[in-house]
């Protein structure tokens, strides 16, 4: 018990009903403190003066609770800190307007307390300390509110840039919003060519580039990303010389992706984003295509129903060898292709000897009936093998 008779834990609440009885419009003094101290809180201020008001109400009674759970009072103290995120009040700002409040409260019990003698120093000691843990609790309280706006107007953002993205890769004008519209929100310059990129997720519906839209705009390129359940589709902002940075920044992450010829007709997006869709599809495991890189390979990929047909004309008795040996034969074929025609080379990476290239090929051209030797019968082996590549990669 103190000489005045109050318990300590209770002469914080005590003294803050004394003061709010005496001096009514403390709210009032406390909201023109912030405003004179804070520069945000002045006109045109996002706050409104009545908001002011009510968050100088609560917390001058957070402060004169002294910790008593309150689970309403706690919950109005976040939607507070909500409100201003949700006004557009920079977040130091709203923590400056807290320290002012709670120096002003500190200083009005004080002052009180000494004049109406109703605590000595040895008992104020005490109470500054219980006001500034108040104080802490009052702040994480409102950030946390603050914060947890922020993450909702973040996703909101997200959700309406994906939007926007995915009708700029329509092509086309979508009710609420014109193409040139979305182009401009998202970013892409429209006085620039561009490339859409297409990136293989392997099924896992998450991002297989992260922060690649750094990593472009540090080339000066702007890009927009939209991550679909298949695939990763980006537009990239380019000219056709820096296409080759586009291809750097994507092998970067060590992905399997297609680019598109480079266009400057955005109406044309849908074509784009098929022929993306069509270079990734010919490229290999890990390998970066763009659209031009390999003719036949593209063709394969994109009419994938007539290319099928043809490759199981042709290598359909080698697909009726047993696995092992029809596996051996369709990789000896496809090394021997990327490898240019070089038995010696395709020895090397198989690590076998060259005549047992030899004696594959040969078994080959016996099997399908058709000569390596022959450019047009070479062609259609190459198709047939490229095409049953993709379709094992693809599917």
């Amino acid at each position: 018990m103190t000489e005045s008779g109050h318990l300590p834990d209770r002469l914080l609440p005590t003294l803050a009903s004394s003061l709010l009885r005496a001096s009514a419009d403390l709210p009032r003094q406390l909201a023109d403190s912030i405003k004179h101290n804070v520069p945000e809180y002045r006109p045109p201020s996002p706050v409104t003066d009545q908001e002011l008001h009510e968050s100088c109400v609560a917390h001058i009674e957070f402060v004169s609770a002294l910790g008593l759970h309150d689970a309403e009072r706690d919950e109005r103290t976040r939607t507070i800190g909500g409100m201003r995120a949700r006004a557009g009040l920079p977040l130091p700002a709203m923590l400056d307007a807290i320290r002012v409040g709670s120096e002003f409260i500190w200083s009005a019990i004080l002052e009180y307390a000494r004049s109406s003698e109703a605590a000595g120093d040895a008992e104020l000691v005490a109470v500054a300390g219980q006001v500034w843990r108040m104080n802490d609790a009052f702040v994480r309280l409102m950030s946390e509110g603050y914060h947890h706006e922020e993450q909702l107007r973040i996703i909101d953002g997200q959700r309406e840039r994906f939007a926007l993205i995915d009708t700029v890769l329509s092509g086309r004008d979508q009710p609420n919003v014109s193409l040139w519209q979305a182009i401009d929100r998202i970013g892409i310059p429209r006085d620039r060519p561009f490339v859409v990129v297409a990136v293989d997720t392997q099924g896992a519906a998450r991002l297989s580039t992260p922060r690649i839209d750094q990593l472009l705009l540090e080339e000066h390129m702007e890009s927009a990303w939209l991550l679909r359940a298949d695939v990763e589709l980006g537009i990239v902002s380019c000219f056709h010389e820096q296409v080759r940075f586009v291809r750097s920044a994507l092998e970067h992450y060590q992905v399997r992706a297609g680019i598109s010829p480079v266009t400057d007709d955005f109406s044309h997006m849908p074509q784009a984003v098929r022929l993306a869709r069509t270079s990734l599809a010919a490229a290999a495991r890990g390998q970066v295509n763009s659209f031009s890189d390999s003719a036949i390979d593209t063709v394969a990929a994109g009419a994938p129903d007539v290319a099928s047909e043809l490759s199981m004309i042709v290598l359909h008795p080698v697909l009726d060898l047993p696995e092992v040996e029809r596996d051996v034969m369709l990789d000896t074929a496809q090394t021997w292709f990327d490898t240019g025609g070089s038995v010696a080379k395709t020895a090397r990476v198989m690590f076998v000897h060259p005549n047992t290239v030899r004696n594959r090929l040969r078994r080959l051209e016996a099997l399908t009936l058709r000569s390596l030797s022959n450019p047009r019968q070479a062609a259609e082996i190459y198709l047939a093998v490229v095409t049953l590549a993709q379709h094992r990669l693809n599917r």
